[in-house]
């Protein structure tokens, strides 16, 4: 059931990356494909869309970054793309250099979260079952799988 909410097939994930993805603006937009996969398979996966809508975004807002994280790692999404995801939000959203060093650190964590998963070779059922539990483990109990 999970895996058919799924709204990329493996091999279109794999089109998504191939996409000429040679500037800022096309990394900008495969990184929005990533995040707005997540909300479709949220939306396509049992109970969610049960849920009150106001549930539903308080979800996605708590755990939108692991589902990227894990949608990254999915589409086997290339990590040279990682810095310049970093330089167009950067250019974006210009900040001191003390938050620039903190946001850098975190395209690193990025980097090697994906890098970790893409190791552990998960097939696309796997990927499913991760991002449910990442969807749907919440509250004070929960420690973020990934930052």
């Amino acid at each position: 059931m999970l895996l058919r909410a799924e709204p990329y097939s493996t091999t279109r994930y794999g089109q998504l990356q191939m996409s000429n993805m040679v500037g800022i603006d096309n990394i900008c937009e495969f990184a929005a494909r990533l995040l707005f996969s997540a909300i479709e398979w949220a939306r396509n996966i049992p109970g969610f869309p049960e849920l009150p809508v106001t549930d539903q975004v308080a979800l996605l807002r708590l755990v939108w970054s692991e589902l990227f994280v894990l949608n990254a790692s999915q589409c086997n999404m290339p990590l040279h793309i990682a810095p310049l995801l970093a330089a167009a939000g950067l250019h974006a959203n210009p900040m001191p250099a003390d938050k620039v060093v903190a946001f850098m650190d975190q395209i690193r964590i990025f980097q090697e979260q994906v890098e970790k998963l893409k190791g552990l070779h998960v097939d696309p059922a796997e990927y499913s079952c991760m991002k449910a539990v990442v969807l749907f483990t919440t509250g004070k109990y929960k420690q973020s799988l990934f930052f």
